[in-house]
């Protein structure tokens, strides 16, 4: 199994720049020793980065000649994201939706294997079979978008959202396992391009037995979003900086035969570190997967 990390584990920095080009990123990460990136394209319905404008093929052609340069591969990517069931969750939902068929392109061309991205709800209605339904039929087309590129669509386990009127969660579609692997096999009924991505910081906030749920997934495992925290809030920290126990999960990795790659989503890690030490902290965070790695390989 092969490290990998999130390019925004280097994009979001304290020193007045709002956001990193993706391309700095990569460039920052090849220097310390990563070999694959997951690129982070959730950003692109927010600012005017790489996708947003005309010339984003270009930025394409230009991405995959500096992974060529420097023998990077680049295993996952992350559509931008939303509630896709309810349009007004953002402010211009047709934008939105072109940002997340551009980001969908981009990883295909740049020899992606496997997509995130999110399910949707309809809040507070307890008619799961009309949101399953809805749901596979928003990600038919992107799932056959991929599918033109030889790229799987992964779809990610959520967490119940926090309403602050209420001071309580509310319950979200694909905040449990069940729910993933429901809707992972509605789309496996029409398409072979479709897993799961699980996310066990997700699953931690939750309170999931993650062992357990990684073994009903199975074989349907294509991806993962490796991220910690302490089950109140999704900070997106490091491995063992958080409390989720990383042992048996390993462990059920290695049992289950997962044979994607073990990619960071820790973008909170870093986003505060001066420029002076982030590459000790970046540094340390391959180190620290290196050896989650040699536990999965001695299991």
């Amino acid at each position: 199994m092969k490290l990998s990390t999130t390019t925004a584990i280097y994009r979001d920095r304290p020193e007045g720049r709002a956001v990193i080009p993706i391309m700095d990123c990569v460039k920052r990460l090849h220097k310390i020793g990563y070999e694959d990136v997951d690129f982070n394209f959730c950003l692109m319905n927010q600012y005017d980065l790489e996708l947003s404008n005309d010339k984003w093929m270009d930025w394409v052609k230009e991405m995959r000649e500096l992974l060529g340069e420097l023998h990077m591969t680049a295993s996952q990517a992350h559509t931008p994201f939303y509630n896709v069931l309810d349009p007004s969750s953002v402010a211009d939902h047709e934008y939105t939706e072109e940002m997340v068929r551009r980001s969908i392109i981009a990883a295909g061309e740049l020899g992606v294997k496997a997509t995130v991205i999110h399910a949707g709800t309809h809040l507070g209605d307890n008619d799961y079979k009309k949101i399953l339904k809805d749901n596979v039929e928003y990600l038919k087309p992107h799932v056959e978008l991929a599918a033109k590129y030889g790229m799987k669509i992964a779809v990610e386990n959520l967490f119940d959202k926090m309403d602050p009127a209420r001071g309580f969660r509310r319950d979200r579609y694909m905040a449990r396992t069940d729910e993933v692997i429901e809707l992972c096999d509605a789309l496996r009924e029409n398409y072979d391009n479709v897993g799961i991505c699980w996310d066990f910081g997700h699953a931690n906030e939750m309170g999931l037995n993650q062992p357990q749920a990684l073994n009903m997934i199975g074989s349907r495992l294509i991806a993962v979003h490796v991220q910690d925290n302490y089950g109140v809030i999704d900070d997106h920290l490091l491995p063992y900086h958080g409390t989720v126990v990383w042992e048996p999960i390993m462990e059920t990795l290695k049992k289950i035969n997962y044979q994607g790659v073990f990619a960071y989503e820790t973008h909170k890690a870093t986003m505060r570190v001066p420029e002076a030490v982030i590459d000790a902290l970046l540094t340390y965070s391959l180190q620290l997967g290196n050896y989650l790695i040699s536990l999965y390989d001695e299991a």
